[in-house]
């Protein structure tokens, strides 16, 4: 088991502002060398990337593919200490359930704490990175929190809303055109909530708010939790919908409503667009893809 501490006022903050928490996954067996070795040797395909990076400055394109191999856990580590990499464990709880009932416990707090609340499709990630390893400024779709386990960390949290996180961007990042990347300006730092993060601290933020991460002088270990909810679903919908208008069809979307007879119409259309794949081929068709 695990426990979890929450801020008195999670029920106002949540989803609104940062929302800092504790744990004690670092204590936990499951986060040891051998254990988190031990998971990779049996699952290599779960480790959805193992990137390297240029750690002295934010460029989006000095990430590329390692070309390191999951298959030797023992040379992997030991190459994630001495080196500039990212490795990405993705989706454990579904490889072992260990995993899956820490999430669900993390979730079946908050949830609890927060009324209205109803998570699913929750999912836990492992991140395994190297002293002063970075990732870049980017925005991921699902409800997103971190729960850091090993080693020293900042997080420099950014509003979810232009010029922050342009529409257009985030569009592309949903229909799946691009990976994770959002446009960058150092002067975005200006407003940004910037945390340094210990092991046994951990954060959920506002959905979709861009983020960039930069560690400490020491190997790091960070849990990521994903969830949905009915209200998180509702903006993928909206995004997708309007990727499509703009991408495909050529219109500029003019609104981003979670209800009402325009989001209805939107919800119809991305469902219909990714449950046949049109959507895909669609998009391919316009890269010329």
């Amino acid at each position: 088991m695990m426990t979890v501490g929450l801020p008195d006022n999670i029920a106002d903050a949540w989803d609104r502002e940062i929302v800092p928490v504790t744990h004690d996954l670092g204590s936990n067996p499951l986060f040891s060398d051998e254990a988190l070795a031990e998971l990779v040797r049996h699952n290599p395909d779960a480790v959805r990337e193992i990137a390297t990076m240029d750690t002295s400055t934010e460029d989006s394109a000095r990430w590329r593919d390692s070309g390191l191999s999951a298959d030797d856990p023992q040379t992997l580590f030991a190459a994630v200490r001495s080196g500039a990499l990212w490795v990405n464990v993705g989706h454990v709880g579904e490889r072992d359930i260990r995993y899956q009932r820490l999430v669900d416990a993390i979730m079946d707090t908050i949830d609890a704490a927060v009324p209205g609340q109803a998570s699913f499709n929750r999912q836990i990630g492992i991140l395994i990175s190297s002293p002063n390893a970075r990732v870049y400024y980017h925005a991921d779709v699902p409800g997103q929190g971190l729960l850091h386990v090993r080693g020293e960390k900042r997080i420099w949290l950014y509003p979810g809303h232009e010029p922050y996180l342009k529409q257009e961007d985030f569009e592309r990042v949903v229909t799946a055109v691009t990976a994770e990347e959002i446009s960058y300006d150092p002067s975005f730092d200006e407003v940004a909530t910037v945390i340094d993060l210990k092991p046994g601290h951990g954060l959920f933020w506002p959905l979709n708010w861009p983020h960039r991460v930069v560690n400490g002088n020491s190997l790091n270990v960070s849990a990521t939790v994903e969830y949905h909810t009915r209200r998180t679903r509702r903006h993928f919908a909206v995004a997708y919908a309007n990727g499509m208008m703009r991408q495909v069809l050529g219109i500029t979307p003019r609104s981003r409503a979670v209800d009402g007879p325009a989001y209805w119409s939107k919800a119809a259309l991305a469902y219909a667009c990714r449950k046949s794949g049109i959507g895909s081929r669609l998009l391919r068709a316009t890269r010329g893809g």
